[in-house]
């Protein structure tokens, strides 16, 4: 294990959140089952309010999941100089690799099935009535088994992460003639390819713009909400591999003013581009917030609900408006100026 007060942190926070994630699991099961046990309204009542508990832990385990993935990177970034021939978080990750890798998908998931889920109990909690209590319940047994995976695999990585081994730089990997990045989007559009992409990439934030500033309207949301939805969810996911792709080929090496270098992970955590952080989470949390709202369609549908629903759609949606606008002004900004 390599110690750091990064390396610690992580440490405290996946082992506090292992260990409260069994209880909240153990007693998720608990209070479902007892749902069909109880006949007595009184009886009920009194093991409703025990709940409370549960909840509560809930939403502090989980806020903590999600604070782990930004941490994560942070952590990455902590280890450089500690891994002999590292430049960058990239040449961390070649220690562990497979874990690394497990770890890099694991935490957004979580940190989109987690948001959903907590924004899924405000609107609960919003309501007198709770209407989607067991709902809600159902919906946490999942999240605890990732909440556990991730926190374990976690756990094992630092205490396991032993550099023995000079690594290869970055370099190596992303700026080969044969990258992934360049034999994808060249495959598809031909020798020419930056350009599409270019072209791809403000099309489909445009567009996605557009869309919700639509479904902010009165008539969007009240016409047209459903099919406005559809379009943005097929949308955003057609566009994230875009921004993947355009960043890696064109947009940071030009921001890093390296035309042959190709690295995420130089762009974000090399400080070459202070805001790229910032940059990337924006559009990282413009995409979430649209795949929040179809959790909320989903788990929330409930006519008594409809206006409080209403109310968290249209935060979200503003959310989503000002992530996305705010990514694509700064990056123009910056490609402007370089």
């Amino acid at each position: 294990m390599i110690v750091n007060i990064y390396t610690l942190i992580t440490l405290f926070l996946a082992l506090v959140s292992h260990s409260l994630g069994w209880f909240l699991f153990y007693y998720t099961i608990k209070t479902v089952r007892s749902f069909t046990v109880f006949e007595s309204a009184e009886k009920r009542n009194t093991f409703e309010q025990k709940g409370y508990l549960i909840f509560l832990i809930a939403c502090v385990v989980l806020s903590i999941r999600m604070f782990s993935w930004p941490w994560f990177y942070l952590m990455l970034q902590s280890l450089v100089p500690e891994v002999p021939g590292a430049m960058c978080m990239f040449g961390v990750t070649r220690i562990l690799p497979t874990t690394v890798l497990f770890l890099q998908i694991i935490k957004p998931i979580s940190f989109f099935f987690i948001g959903g889920w907590l924004l899924c109990y405000y609107i609960d909690k919003s309501i007198p009535t709770t209407p989607f209590k067991r709902k809600i319940l159902y919906y946490l047994l999942p999240i605890c088994v990732l909440l556990l995976v991730d926190s374990s695999m976690e756990i094992s990585y630092v205490l396991r992460m032993k550099p023995m081994i000079s690594v290869s730089c970055c370099a190596t990997y992303f700026d080969v003639p044969l990258r992934p990045s360049a034999m994808i989007p060249q495959s598809l559009f031909g020798k020419h390819y930056q350009k599409t992409l270019y072209v791809l990439y403000y099309f489909t934030n445009i567009i996605l713009i557009i869309f919700l500033a639509l479904t902010l309207s009165k008539k969007g949301m009240i016409s047209y909400r459903k099919y406005l939805y559809y379009g943005l969810a097929m949308i955003a996911i057609l566009n994230i591999p875009i921004v993947i792709f355009a960043f890696s080929e064109i947009i940071a090496p030009r921001l890093m003013q390296l035309p042959y270098h190709h690295c995420l992970y130089c762009f974000i955590g090399n400080g070459i581009v202070p805001d790229a952080p910032i940059i990337f989470g924006l559009f990282i949390l413009g995409t979430f917030a649209i795949g929040w709202m179809g959790i909320l369609r989903f788990v929330c549908r409930n006519t008594k609900s409809q206006t409080v629903t209403n109310l968290v759609f249209v935060k979200i949606i503003n959310l989503s408006f000002f992530c996305f606008l705010a990514s694509l002004l700064m990056v123009t900004i910056h490609l402007f100026l370089t």
